[in-house]
């Protein structure tokens, strides 16, 4: 359900009400000063899905000047009468609400590139801490997510500037959260943590997970909800693969930083085919001719993004970016020591583990015949 306000000058008044009365029967009316013209508020309680109706039909009023006719979506809470069913506010967004709401996401302000810069502080201290509580927190503190659905939107509905918007606020807060992670190494000693392990863990699967969330992504938006939008940011997890490949560029530890990369760009490649799929099968439409033609070459780009998918997600599936050894090693140490392991460590041309107890270093070092590790057993005092 929602609530519609709708204003129009006096003599159009009747008409308007009119249309309302077609889709409601709670509708009511007051007059309200303008700047140079009387004006009536009509306010009606209508369904979602026939928000697009009633807008399209009191556009089509004849002869109300530009800017002289506005229409308000309000949530409606619930309606109860009597003698009839309760109605609830739980629908979706009409395509004007998703369009509206797509414009108003598709930039940033200096508050949201501000929470940018500090989610991905968060989080690349959070894998340098080994703490994976920090990372989920920076994940949904980061507000990265909506300028890519806006895209998606944009792809939809053939609009060429709110595409042009939305790349500049999703690309380029991916910028900024690198940067941010990348001063934050510079002082940092650089240790392979289970956090990092898990960041960079995902294989080939990370292609269809990321389809499907892209796909939740776009169906959350257009509830309007904001705590679905959170949760799809934690599984989409733009945050900690960008934060990760700023702290191990900053170590000087490019193969790991680029398969940081590469998941970060193909989940955002992801939530823009997954999530025009998806809103192609929700109805949304272009709403002019012009935009129906912009539209049609538009989404020539949709099979490209669906190739860059799969290129980015095949090196996923192997050991190319595991070639410096980090997270195999770390991965076994904390199967071998289990408790007892302190932390990996890699020099300029070894790795160093460090554990407690009373372990025989050779039989885990076998295991690295290829690679140079060296196992240092502390005491406790």
């Amino acid at each position: 359900m929602r609530q519609l306000q709708v204003t129009v000058p006096k003599k159009f008044s009747e008409e308007a009400k009119e249309i309302l009365e077609d889709f409601s029967t709670d509708i009511s009316t007051k007059e309200a000063e303008k700047d140079d013209y009387k004006a009536v508020e009509v306010t009606a309680t209508a369904e979602s899905d026939d928000i697009d109706e009633i807008t399209a039909k009191l556009k089509d009023i004849g002869d109300i000047e530009s800017g002289k006719l506005s229409i308000r979506v309000l949530e409606q809470e619930s309606l109860i009468q009597k003698g009839q069913k309760t109605k609830g506010s739980f629908s979706a967004l009409s395509q004007e609400e998703i369009y509206s709401k797509a414009q108003e996401s598709g930039s940033f302000n200096i508050t949201q590139w501000s929470l940018v810069a500090a989610s991905s502080a968060i989080a690349a201290l959070g894998i340098a801490s080994n703490s994976i509580i920090a990372v989920i927190g920076a994940m949904m503190l980061a507000p990265m997510l909506s300028p890519f659905i806006a895209g998606s939107i944009s792809l939809s509905v053939g609009d060429r500037t709110l595409m042009q918007d939305s790349m500049i606020a999703g690309f380029g807060s991916i910028l900024l959260a690198f940067i941010t992670a990348l001063l934050i190494s510079l002082p940092l000693e650089f240790t392979v943590t289970s956090a990092l392990s898990t960041v960079l863990a995902p294989g080939f699967l990370a292609v269809p997970l990321s389809l499907i969330v892209g796909a939740a992504a776009a169906l959350s938006f257009t509830t309007g909800f904001r705590d679905q939008i959170a949760g799809v940011a934690v599984a989409v997890a733009l945050v900690p693969p960008i934060a990760a490949a700023g702290l191990t560029f900053g170590a000087g530890r490019y193969l790991l930083g680029f398969k940081a990369l590469n998941l970060a760009i193909m989940n955002v490649l992801a939530v823009l085919v997954s999530g025009y799929a998806c809103l192609k099968v929700f109805g949304l439409e272009p709403t002019t001719y012009y935009k129906k033609k912009s539209a049609e070459t538009m989404r020539k780009a949709i099979p490209i993004g669906i190739i860059l998918i799969m290129l980015l997600g095949i090196p996923l599936s192997f050991s190319f970016y595991d070639t410096g050894g980090d997270i195999g090693v770390q991965d076994s140490a904390e199967d071998f020591f289990g408790d007892n392991l302190v932390k990996v460590q890699r020099g300029n041309d070894e790795v160093t583990v460090m554990a407690y107890g009373n372990f025989s270093t050779s039989s885990f070092e076998s295991r690295f015949e290829d690679r140079n590790v060296d196992v240092v057993i502390l005491e406790r005092k």
